[in-house]
């Protein structure tokens, strides 16, 4: 009885529980139908989100793939080229080699060739212009010129010998996305577009008609909502940080939910729909799944126990299955890899894998990782500077720098396996007990040959900079030979010309120097033609001479070179000083005229007709002792340069836009040249300028000062000068030179005001002592001025004409006129200082070289001239004699060495030696001299007589044992120094 009161209290129970469970799960099942949509749509929008970003992600690897790709192939045939062309096999052969449909090249004209022969005009797209310019980049190209088809380009540019000659680009059709943008959710067919950001569309999968702007699809068929759209608006807008969004979509082919989301790199979106179909059948699916979950888990209870039984076979057979996928997984990763070890630190444990290809190292598969450690401890090479990889791969090493923010660690090492090798291991952590590293993989990778490839580049990198050191090398003796090659026949025309004066009345005399003169002319014109004719060379290191020279002397030679090429566009050109204390000073006068030859010449070259010129020379006040500051500033009313050209220009090679559209000549290397040379003067180069407005080049130097007396002024104190100028700031700075001699100066800006003033002053009792009057004058003219003044106040006033202008013309027609003297343009002080006292006192005196020359007193001295020139040597002879020197000749430095060994002591007082010479050359000869027994030969004066003009010349003849340097062509002021130095002083 109580048996079947237990039974029937367990049926009753085992049925409430049963009821209970019934009524469960059909509320549970109201529950999840209630919420299944709600769920499964959640879900689909988390899914298309993800979706879309590995489609992104597959789109953006295939971009950066083929941006790489672009630029490495442009960089490897730069390479192998060996003449500047680009035909279309060498395209051909370079879309063989890479993944990309087509490769075309594009010439600086702006013509393409294709790979498979087609042409067309680029010139005007925008990649083209950014290519040529020197960027690398990627863009799409709607309807192409040569396909009439959407491709993607990926353009670089392509150089020979360091120079752009044109712009490579590496296409992709537009369908080659075709397949990575294809999306299949649960067999229905999704719509993908990737698109730029106005909506326009690159490539689309899954459409059923053609889309080409895809905002104005979406406004057109009313498909999104005012809110979405906006959404979609903005997350096209590229002016804002809006990457992604999702919207809804409702038209008549149909709804759903979509993805847009920016990709990385460049400005292109991708959108990826998820058909609303797709989520009703999954909704009513999971429905029909609830049902069946019904079913199923009252069928349940009856496989209760079948389920027990099968419960631990189904666990084995997973875990081995588990196992196969994951050596399927090893055996793919160790392709790329050739060795793994799992490590658990807190176990000090290892599993090791390797690929069957290893044989190096008998490792077990598992086992303590102390053991581990130790047996790999003495196979790896430890070098200097090298990482310890005992201590790398040790657990306090991973515990160390493992932390949350490191993903990987990656070292590579010199391991001897036999041979030795190198290996590239990384670390990665793969599971943390409180954030400390517990599970480590240690993956390594065999890189011996990306290391020999590596070692094979550097070797390649260090010949290519041998040879570009040889090429410098042979740069500069091209300079040094070409330097002496021109001076030798440059002293012949002006020794000749000095020789042919001497003898004027002598006209058989006069013939031969003449015809000799046009000799060496032909000869130096031949020189001058194969120079140009040479390929441009890029500015190299020179060093630089200290010369004392007069600024009034170098800014006349630079205004004169370029006064011809101001003419001849109808320029103005305008000179001014201001401030010029120190005209007198040191430097290299041919490398400042250098400079400012070439900032003017530009001016002048990108300034149109009828433009206008200024060049102002300036002292500023200087903080190093012994130091003068000068700006030298050129502006100009030409085409000006924009803000990106001015970070370039002083770039070898580099030339702005406007100046190649408008084929103004040059070759780039102007201004890099001259920025150098400033800056091995210790000086800056600055400049300004705004296209259609003009530039402004400001060069800032120093200049030693020479030392010199201060001008003997006082007789010109307080005298009253009038000037007159239509130019108010020359008239001030005319003024101010004279104010500060003590004189009493005042400007008027006409010939008429000239006049009255002058007049007035005149009738006044208080006349001017001097009337300074400029030559181009509106209205009346320095010369009528200057007539007129004549006519009213007689000859008692000295009138000064000033001119920036060649006054040759009116030479004759001024003096006719009463003008006491002529000044040129820019007024410098010491011009002013003569010629007030040319026309005001008697100091002023002719200085004829010759002359001085012959009464120079070197009757009883006697010269040996080591010269392997017969013309040169004849010319020297002239000079020397003139001055009464007797001179004996060495044709090389051999025999002068041999004349002096020889000679008597004391019979040569003094040796000019040419440095370029066959058997025995001039540095040569000098230390044999100085090596002499003889103390005479140690002590006599020996002075280069030379063609060598560079101060490293100056330097090694000084190492030889010279006392002096004269550089040819030989002026007659500086031998007659040197004779007066050496001959007279030569203690001192």
């Amino acid at each position: 009885m109580n048996k079947m009161k237990n039974d029937r209290l367990s049926v009753i129970l085992q049925v409430t529980a049963v009821s209970l469970l019934v009524v469960f799960i059909a509320l549970a099942f109201l529950m999840f139908v209630q919420d299944n949509g709600k769920r499964i749509i959640e879900q689909n929008d988390s899914f298309i989100e993800i979706a879309a970003e590995n489609t992104a992600d597959r789109i953006e690897d295939t971009l950066t793939s083929s941006r790489r790709s672009a630029d490495l192939i442009c960089r490897l045939y730069e390479q192998t080229m060996t003449r500047p062309d680009v035909d279309i096999d060498l395209l051909k052969t370079m879309a063989e080699e890479t993944g990309f449909d087509y490769v075309e090249f594009i010439d600086p004209d702006g013509l393409d060739i294709s790979s498979d022969g087609g042409t067309a005009d680029l010139s005007d797209r925008d990649y083209f212009i950014r290519g040529i310019s020197g960027e690398s980049g990627q863009c799409v190209v709607h309807n192409s010129r040569i396909t009439n088809e959407t491709l993607l380009i990926f353009y670089t540019p392509f150089r020979y010998d360091g120079e752009i000659i044109g712009v490579l680009s590496c296409i992709l059709r537009g369908d080659t996305l075709y397949d990575i943008l294809q999306s299949n959710y649960f067999g229905v067919q999704g719509s993908t577009y990737l698109i730029e950001r106005n909506g326009d569309v690159i490539v689309s999968a899954g459409t059923s008609s053609k889309v080409d702007n895809l905002l104005s699809y979406l406004k057109d068929n009313d498909r999104l909502s005012d809110k979405d759209l906006a959404n979609f608006e903005e997350a096209l807008d590229d002016t804002n940080d809006f990457d992604s969004t999702s919207f809804n979509y409702n038209g008549a082919s149909g709804s759903g939910s979509a993805y847009i989301t920016a990709l990385s790199g460049c400005n292109w979106m991708l959108v990826q729909s998820f058909p609303s179909s797709v989520t009703r059948g999954m909704t009513n699916e999971a429905n029909s799944a609830g049902i069946r979950l019904e079913i199923m888990l009252i069928a349940a209870f009856a496989a209760y126990l079948v389920y027990l039984a099968v419960k631990n076979w189904l666990a084995k057979r997973r875990l081995v299955s588990e196992k196969q996928e994951m050596s399927d997984i090893v055996g793919a990763v160790t392709q790329l890899f050739t060795r793994f070890s799992l490590v658990d630190y807190s176990a000090n444990t290892y599993i090791y894998l390797s690929d069957d290809s290893v044989r190096d190292i008998e490792i077990p598969s598992h086992g303590s990782y102390d053991d581990l450690m130790a047996l790999l401890a003495d196979k790896y090479v430890k070098e200097d500077n090298a990482v310890d990889m005992s201590e790398v791969i040790s657990p306090d090493f991973g515990r160390k720098h493992l932390t949350k923010d490191v993903k990987y660690l990656q070292y590579e090492y010199e391991i001897d396996l036999g041979e030795r090798r190198w290996e590239n291991i990384s670390i990665i952590c793969l599971k943390r007990k409180r954030g400390v590293p517990q599970t480590v993989l240690y993956a390594i990778q065999d890189v011996t040959a990306l290391k020999k490839q590596e070692q094979e580049i550097r070797l390649a990198l260090k010949n290519s900079s041998e040879a570009a050191e040889a090429a410098n090398r042979a740069k500069s003796d091209f300079l040094a030979r070409m330097s002496h090659d021109i001076r030798t026949p440059m002293n012949a025309i002006m020794g000749m010309t000095a020789v042919a004066a001497m003898h004027i009345d002598d006209k058989e005399r006069l013939t031969d120097c003449l015809s000799k003169i046009t000799v060496s002319s032909r000869h130096l014109l031949a020189l001058i033609n194969d120079i140009l004719d040479m390929s441009k060379i890029e500015s190299g290191k020179v060093s630089l001479s200290e010369e004392p020279f007069t600024m009034a002397d170098m800014v006349d030679s630079v205004v004169t070179i370029i006064k011809s090429q101001v003419k001849s566009k109808n320029q103005e050109l305008r000179v001014y000083i201001n401030g010029i204390s120190h005209e007198n000073v040191i430097g290299d006068v041919l490398r400042l005229r250098q400079v400012l030859v070439n900032i003017l010449g530009n001016a002048v070259k990108f300034t149109p007709e009828g433009g206008k010129i200024t060049f102002t020379i300036r002292e500023n006040e200087s903080r190093i002792n012994g130091m003068a500051c000068f700006d030298f500033i050129c502006e100009d009313t030409g085409m000006g340069m924009d803000k990106e050209f001015i970070k370039t220009i002083f770039d070898p090679f580099s030339r702005s836009r406007e100046s190649v559209s408008k084929n103004i000549e040059g070759t780039g290397l102007g201004m890099p040249i001259t920025r150098n040379i400033v800056r091995m003067m210790s000086g800056d180069i600055d400049v300004e300028s705004e296209p259609g407005v003009g530039s402004k080049f400001t060069v800032r130097i120093h200049l030693r000062m020479q030392e010199e007396g201060a001008d003997n002024v006082e007789e010109l104190a307080d005298l009253k000068v009038l000037v007159a100028d239509d130019d108010k700031s020359s008239c001030i700075a005319t003024c101010d030179i004279l104010d500060s001699m003590g004189m009493k100066a005042e400007w008027v800006l006409s010939g008429d005001e000239a006049v009255s003033k002058t007049v007035s002053s005149y009738e006044g009792g208080d006349a001017f002592s001097v009337v300074i009057l400029d030559w181009k004058m509106p209205g009346k003219d320095g010369v009528d001025t200057a007539r007129e003044i004549r006519s009213r106040v007689g000859d008692g006033v000295p009138i000064i004409i000033l001119s920036a202008y060649d006054w040759s013309e009116i030479e004759a027609e001024a003096r006719e006129a009463g003008i006491s003297a002529f000044i040129e343009k820019p007024l410098f002080r010491s011009r002013l200082v003569y010629a007030l006292k040319s026309v005001l006192t008697s100091d002023s005196k002719e200085n004829v070289v010759p002359k001085e020359l012959e009464n120079a007193g070197f009757e009883d001295k006697r010269v040996l001239l080591v010269e392997d020139n017969e013309l040169n040597m004849e010319i020297a002879n002239e000079l020397l004699g003139f001055a009464g020197i007797e001179t004996e000749c060495a044709e090389n430095g051999s025999v002068a060495v041999k004349m002096l060994n020889e000679s008597e002591p004391g019979h040569f007082d003094l040796v000019f030696m040419d440095i370029q010479m066959p058997v025995m050359n001039g540095y040569e000869a000098s230390k044999a001299i100085r090596a002499s027994e003889r103390e005479d030969l140690k002590k006599i004066p020996i002075i280069a007589m030379t063609a060598n003009a560079f101060s490293d010349d100056i330097w090694k003849s000084q190492e030889a044992g010279m006392n002096d340097h004269i550089s040819k062509p030989v002026e007659i002021a500086k031998l007659l120094e040197a004779l007066k130095k050496w001959l007279q002083h030569p203690a001192e």
